[in-house]
């Protein structure tokens, strides 16, 4: 009888972040990795269509819950995993059930600003995320996360076994690295009332990204020769903890040459990474970081901090700053706009670093993974 694996794909629904992308890249290219198992996707009922293979070897699962969802996950899930039956489930944001319900069980845990910086995250969301957390890395049979950054913050905070969390970069969506022709960069521009050249940030509207400090170094910087004609997009929808984007605009004095554009649909943002003169990742906790390896592969020179996993991740191909410096991301972002041996140069290397961080090595690696957890020997 086929293996039966558990995907948790709850984080992926139409304006997912990043844990759904990832979600959805495993459940996209696992199941013709290993068409010898049956994968059963675990789903909420707003996921919409489209958003999961279809296949010999794929069965989608809905559920009236949600991407976190205590009371399920504890009360409900093993159930669902003894009915299947699983061999193996693996939730790809952070929990696990208490009592089981498969024969092993793995945890994706992809940051631990929670316990590290409380005060950046919602408090009910971090109380969650650090219990439940705390559970998977005693219960999981192994435990995957996205950088080696990650895994040091793991061991180091919750006194992980480290020979049982591995490393596994994110993959990139395909499509960015195909990019986008130039009709599609010119006809996203007026969606956003976009009149000239632009730097864009894509990511969460929250205090953990540095949104207060990007503005205040975008209003240094507009003021400058190469600054004045050009404009900030700010793409993303609110993030856990509330934060008013709006406000803090107006508080930084750069309504005028600022644009919220909110979320961006798959189909655009390609078109609107491509169409940037720069792109800045200015988080102050990251994981990984995937938007800064998709604007790489895009061919957008990228600013981004030198902290937490995202000098790990850029590598020598983006121009890293001190994210609590004003100053040095204003001055980043001018030698980036002006220096155009140094915006080359940052492409150049930006594309041949995203074409390390393939969908396909990361899925392999994770399968990989399962067969180490089921006790099966490599393929």
């Amino acid at each position: 009888m086929a293996l039966r694996i558990a995907l948790d794909c709850r984080s992926v629904f139409p304006g997912m972040g990043g844990i759904g992308r990832y979600a959805a890249t495993l459940a996209g290219i696992m199941p013709g990795l290993w068409r010898e198992a049956q994968f059963h996707l675990l789903a909420t009922e707003r996921i919409g269509e489209g958003l999961l293979p279809s296949g010999p070897n794929v069965c989608e699962r809905r559920f009236a819950c949600g991407m976190i969802d205590e009371r399920w996950e504890q009360l409900e899930l093993p159930g669902e995993l003894a009915g299947i039956p699983a061999d193996l489930y693996h939730n790809t944001c952070f929990s696990l059930p208490v009592a089981g319900g498969a024969r092993c069980m793995v945890a994706t845990v992809h940051d631990v600003i929670f316990r590290r910086h409380p005060g950046l995250v919602d408090e009910r969301l971090a109380g969650y995320l650090d219990r439940w957390t705390a559970v998977s890395l005693d219960s999981a049979s192994l435990v995957i996360t996205v950088s080696e950054f990650s895994k040091r913050e793991i061991c180091e905070l919750y006194g992980a076994d480290g020979s049982k969390v591995r490393v596994i970069y994110n993959g990139l969506d395909p499509r960015f690295a195909r990019g986008a022709t130039d009709e599609a960069v010119r006809s996203v521009k007026p969606k956003l009332g976009l009149t000239g050249s632009y730097v864009l940030y894509v990511g969460a509207l929250e205090e953990k990204k540095n949104i207060r400090r990007l503005l205040a170094a975008w209003g240094a910087f507009s003021v400058r020769k190469s600054g004045k004609s050009m404009q900030l997009v700010l793409a993303g929808g609110k993030g856990g903890k509330d934060f008013d984007a709006k406000s803090e605009v107006e508080r930084a004095g750069v309504g005028a040459s600022t644009v919220l554009a909110g979320h961006i649909p798959d189909n655009d943002l390609p078109a609107l990474m491509c169409g940037a003169a720069a792109f800045i990742y200015p988080s102050l906790y990251e994981g990984f970081g995937l938007p800064v390896i998709e604007a790489m592969a895009c061919g957008t020179p990228v600013v981004t901090s030198k902290t937490s996993s995202l000098g790990e991740v850029a590598g020598d191909a983006a121009r890293l700053v001190d994210p609590e410096s004003v100053e040095e991301m204003a001055v980043a972002l001018e030698e980036v706009v002006s220096d155009r041996a140094l915006s080359k140069e940052l492409v150049r290397r930006g594309r041949e670093r995203a074409r390390e961080f393939t969908p396909e090595r990361c899925a392999e690696e994770t399968l990989a993974i399962y067969r180490e957890a089921l006790g099966l020997g490599a393929t």
